[in-house]
């Protein structure tokens, strides 16, 4: 498996949440080269210059992965819907792809909808995660943008926004994720 990369969301850092853990403890026992992208402004983010930080940081080959999580999510479907990729895996927790109740601060991500006739040619693999007790982006949001991908979707009882206010500096589940689309890259 290419390389692996972790789009943080709206308030977060390449050092927040379980993406340290992510990426030196998980990307070393798996042997990936996991990077944490660092997206500006995260307290006030613009899709233009997201777009143009994902441009940046995300070197673009057949069969890397991208994690998004929260924001990070819209902005990763946005960065496959706009490249010519192939075989993607896409790895997106407590995400959506519609303007959120909740934070309507982050409308301006999802005012053009995602053409998924676009999208889902370019992926291998995708998985998506949430909560059933997430009150910053309610499961069902995060269920249809499973729907829309023709993902998994698995939710779990608990966890709510999966993010380090919650507890969560590790998520195994992302892991075993990662440890499974390994195997079925690696034919086994």
């Amino acid at each position: 498996m290419a390389d692996v990369y972790v789009v943080h969301g709206f308030e977060s850092n390449p050092q927040a949440n379980w993406f340290p853990w992510l990426k030196q403890d998980v990307g070393t026992a798996l042997g990936l080269d996991v990077k944490v992208l660092n997206l500006p402004d995260p307290f006030h983010p613009t899709p233009q210059a997201w777009d143009v930080a994902c441009d940046e940081q995300i070197q673009r080959s057949d069969g890397f992965t991208i994690v998004g999580h929260s924001l990070g999510c819209i902005q990763t479907v946005r960065f496959v819907e706009q490249h010519d990729l192939h075989d993607v895996n896409l790895i997106l927790v407590s995400g959506f792809d519609e303007p959120l109740s909740t934070i309507p601060a982050l409308d301006d991500f999802t005012k053009t909808p995602i053409d998924y006739a676009k999208v889902l040619p370019k992926l291998a693999r995708a998985v998506v995660v949430s909560a059933m007790d997430d009150d910053e982006v309610p499961f069902v949001y995060t269920q249809t943008l499973a729907r829309h991908l023709h993902a998994a979707f698995m939710l779990l009882p608990e966890g709510k926004h999966l993010n380090w206010e919650q507890g969560y500096t590790k998520l195994p589940i992302v892991e075993t994720i990662l440890r499974e689309f390994m195997t079925v890259s690696d034919g086994q």
